[in-house]
Order: structure tokens, then sequence, then C-alpha cells
């Protein structure tokens, strides 16, 4: 049992007030939506509110530390503040989780979160901005008819920002569209949340402002059958995460009324849970939910394409490096990409793991976890390498990397 307060994960940054320099604390999952502004000391003390000290403890040492003397009705403000907005890990906020996910699952779908901000919420605007990404500098070019190659088995398709890396999503669905479309798509989709139990899927439909995506529960169930664990938990998650959704966007925009399904899963997990002991638990996870994954697709009589939803590289002071990446820099990064990437066409998981590992993740792969898993579920031979990008994003020359791949 807890011992005393513990803060949530929450993301902070300075920002500058009428009352001065004040830090801000946001929600990741976005459970709360209520930006929560802190004094600096404030900030100090709640790092001490880790489950494991009493609220006399921390009000004691951190009295000490900042030297002058904190009042317990101040703290037990500032922690009931935090409380009602689900800042704090605790039962409230786990019966706030709880409600938002049974209203995520009794839904008819889940709604297109980021229309209206990452691209157009408009059903016109979104398909003219699709379009245009294909005929940019770096777009693939005008989609071509089917061509004679075969339905990938699988997709690796960029997460970014569609303002930013729209033109290299287009060499992915490109490949999709000028070829037989699939019947059903699995989307590996980056969980940056984290999951408890390293995947989780979601059983219902997509909304996208092109329509509705349909989610597979035929297939999705097929697939609970075979996997040992939860496929369920953490399904919240899904209600803001855009790794899935930006692909569903692609997918309507490309197969129009052509009848297909899509199978929405988040995955989480680093190279760790892969290479060390005291991961054992999810590195069960991984293998069960992956073989599992090969078994349904391979007992499935629909043609299946796998699409891993990842970016690669993020480097920059934006992701905690001291200094902006230089032009030499910047080359050694994409050095180690292609060199991991050789792997991934490899059909390789095991080569994949070992260059993202003798690094120790170095360059901070955003999508080790979908690529691991498309690597190990999917019967491909061979891949090619479509296009890859680095992008700028923030004035001090933060810069993350991706790509579009795809495996036959």
């Amino acid at each position: 049992m807890e011992k005393g307060p513990k803060l949530r994960h929450v993301e902070a940054f300075p920002v500058d007030t009428e009352d001065g320099k004040m830090i801000a604390l946001r929600d990741p999952l976005g459970i709360s939506e209520e930006i929560i502004l802190v004094t600096q000391a404030a900030l100090f003390i709640l790092q001490f509110c880790d489950g494991e000290h009493s609220k006399a403890d921390i009000v004691a040492h951190s009295s000490k530390k900042l030297g002058f003397e904190i009042e317990m009705e101040l703290f037990e403000n500032l922690l009931a503040h935090l409380d009602e907005n689900y800042l704090l890990d605790n039962q409230n906020f786990r019966n706030r989780m709880r409600t938002i996910e049974s209203a995520l699952l009794k839904g008819e779908f889940r709604p297109a979160a980021h229309a209206g901000a990452s691209y157009p919420a408009e059903r016109e605007a979104l398909a003219k901005q699709i379009d245009a990404f294909f005929l940019e500098k770096n777009g693939a070019g005008k989609i071509g008819p089917v061509n004679g190659l075969p339905t990938p088995k699988g997709i690796i398709a960029p997460h970014i920002d569609l303002r930013i890396g729209g033109s290299t999503y287009t060499h992915a669905y490109k490949r999709i569209a000028e070829s037989p479309a699939a019947d059903v798509y699995v989307i590996l989709g980056t969980g940056h949340a984290g999951l408890r139990n390293v995947y989780s899927v979601l059983p219902i439909d997509f909304d996208t402002p092109l329509g509705r995506v349909e989610t597979d529960k035929k297939f999705i169930k097929a697939l609970e059958k075979k996997y040992a664990g939860d496929l369920y938990s953490d399904v919240f998650l899904h209600k803001s995460e855009h790794t899935i959704e930006f692909q569903t966007v692609f997918l309507k925009k490309l197969l129009g009324d052509r009848p297909f399904t899509i199978v929405p899963v988040l995955c989480s997990f680093s190279y760790h849970a892969l290479v060390m002991d005291q991961f054992s638990r999810e590195k069960a996870i991984i293998e069960s939910f992956s073989q599992a994954l090969r078994q349904t697709i391979r007992d499935e009589k629909r043609t299946v394409t796998v699409i891993a939803s990842v970016d690669f590289a993020h480097v920059g002071p934006r992701y905690g490096d001291r200094s902006r990446p230089d032009a030499r820099f910047l080359q050694e990064v994409e050095s180690h990409d292609q060199a991991a990437l050789q792997s991934a066409l490899r059909v390789d998981a095991d080569g994949w793991l070992k260059n993202i590992a003798s690094v120790d993740d170095r360059y901070r792969i955003c999508g080790f976890s979908p690529i691991y898993t498309l690597l190990s579920a999917i019967e491909a031979q061979k891949g090619e390498l479509l296009h890859y990008e680095q992008g700028l994003m923030d004035d001090k020359q933060s810069v993350v990397s991706f790509c579009s791949a795809v495996l036959y």
C-alpha cells in the first residue's frame, strides 16, 4: 500500500505569467484536459510525491531543502487541486479512467481526435490535402493503376504529424493503392503513453472526415482465442493516440468505397523488454502476442496487410540532447536508421533488435515495438525502402526521422 500521495507521469514545462515564471503541468494521456500552473517550489515538492513518502515527510523534507517552512494546509490544497484534475495516481484517477474506457467501448465509433488540428476536419479539404501530398516535391507522384505487384504483407509508414511528413506517407500508400487491396489491415500503432500489458486492441470502428472505417471484430475474436493475455487493457489510450488514426485517414482516402476492415493495435515496449531479465513478463507477452497474430493471419482466408505506424530517431534539445544536431550528427543518425532498416527489410526481427540495442537506443527510436511485432508476425521474404526523411520539429533544430517501406 502506498504511504503517501503519488503524482502520475505528467509533462512539465515553463511558462511566463503575470505572476512571473511558473511551471505548467499537462496530462499526456488527456484524461485531464486542464493545464495546471504551479510554482517552481511546488514542482520541487511534487518530486517527492512518489507514493513512498507520507505528506508529513514530504513537507518536512521540502521545508529543510527549500529553506522555508511549508504549511501543510497549502500542500494539501495543492494535492486537492491535482486530484480534482486526476493527476494523482489514486482511486479517483482509476475510476475516471474506467469511466472513459466504458464510454469509449459503448460508443458506436472512436471519434477522429486530431481532425481540425493535424489535418482538416472537412471532407473535401482533407481529400484535397492528401492529393496534394502526393504531388509535393518529396511525394510519391500521381497514383497509377494496379501494376502487377502483389498485395504487400507489411507496410512501414510514418506517424509524424501530417503537416510535417505528409508527403512521406504517400510512398507507402501509393504501393497500397497500386496493388490489389487487402481485405484486412492490421495497424500496429506506437502507444506513446505506455501500456501495462504491452498491447491493446480497440474493438470499435474509427470515424474519419472521409467516412467510417470498420474494425474487424471477426479477426479480433480469432486473435483473442489464440492469445493468452488481455487484448483490451488500457483501451482508453486509443482515445487520443494519433498513430492509428493517421493511417485510417490515408486508407479511407486511397481505398474509398472498396471494402476493407482494420484491426487497431497499440504496442508499447522498448528493446530492454527483450534483453533484460527483469522484463521476463513483458517478453512473454510479446512472444505470445506475436505468435498469436502470426497464426491468426496464417489461418485467415482473407488477404491481410500489417501496417507498422512508426517514426525513427528523435534528436535535439526538444528530446533531451544538450546541443542542436549539426550536419555531421544528422548523417550519423541517418546511417544508424539505414542500418536498422536493412534488418527490417530482411524481415529480421532479431537483427532489428540488435541494431537498436547496439547503441542503447541512442537516437530514441519511436516505433521499436510496432516494427518488432510486424517482423515477428508476417511471413514476408524481402522489403524495399521507398522514402526516408528527416523533419525539422522546432526552432532549436530538433529533428525526427521517418520513412515509408514495403515488405512482400
